[in-house]
């Protein structure tokens, strides 16, 4: 599975998240999981399932994944 790294302007610290994507909507950034899993995204009975949110404003930039 994908993992992206967030990092936070308060104190520079990272955390890695196991998700399939993120939204970003210029105040939340969501990572989330395509569901059933490993689903085609375009596919009209695939669901997103959120894993994780986080306030725009408290992260240093967009999450970046991880190798």
């Amino acid at each position: 599975m994908p993992r992206f790294r967030l990092e936070f302007v308060d104190d520079g610290s990272t955390v890695d998240v196991e998700a399939d994507d993120f939204d970003d909507d210029g105040q939340w950034v969501s990572l989330y999981n395509y569901l059933p899993p490993a689903a085609d995204p375009a596919h009209p009975d695939t669901t997103k399932e959120v894993v994780a949110s986080f306030e725009r404003t408290s992260l240093a930039g967009p999450p970046r994944p991880v190798a």
